[in-house]
């Protein structure tokens, strides 16, 4: 989406392309068959895909679809869900025919990944949980903040301190100096 945000908005509000918009579509539903979602009972106008535990799906209305009805009910050109079928856990979200394919395909994408989600535990509904996978996330340790360091700062050590060591050296002294000598021609 962001190389397509980048190459201008005919790319990411472009509609279906006219003269197959049921190919078009087919973009955005390759993510769900790479990552194993079934086709479910073809029916006649309409193509549904599954996870393969049944917990979400996708449907495609084929055909010709009424504008108005898209935006105002549940017969949309895309219909997504998901969560167990029986509870209040469930949700869906819905496209139109003019909705960009890209745009669906990154919701595919998003919806069909299956990186784990952080969630807390005490939120996540009843009905899901025995559907989820819960591992436990090990807090970072805290960064420290200035107050913190000075503290620890004020109980070390002090640094060594430097003094002064007699070293060699490869200057003379004063009394060294010899008078200079005269100097002769050279030839």
């Amino acid at each position: 989406m962001a190389q397509a945000y980048q190459d201008g908005p005919e790319h990411y509000l472009a509609r279906p392309d006219p003269t197959d918009p049921e190919l078009d579509a087919f973009n955005a539903l390759i993510p769900l068959g790479n990552r194993g979602w079934k086709l479910q009972h073809p029916r006649w106008g309409l193509l549904e895909l599954q996870t393969p535990d049944g917990l979400a799906g996708l449907e495609y209305a084929t055909g010709r679809l009424d504008a108005e009805r898209e935006l105002t009910t549940l017969e949309a050109r895309w219909y997504m869900w998901g969560g167990p079928k029986n509870g209040y856990a469930r949700w869906y979200a819905t496209a139109s025919t003019n909705t960009p394919t890209p745009l669906v395909k990154v919701i595919t994408q998003s919806v069909s990944d299956p990186a784990p989600l952080p969630r807390w535990k005490d939120f996540l509904p009843r009905g899901l949980r025995e559907h989820a996978q819960l591992v436990p996330v090990t807090p970072p340790p805290p960064v420290p903040t200035p107050l913190d360091v000075h503290r620890t700062a004020s109980r070390r050590r002090p640094a060594l301190t430097t003094r002064s060591v007699p070293r060699w050296s490869t200057t003379t002294t004063p009394s060294a100096i010899l008078p200079a000598r005269p100097s002769r021609s050279r030839r």
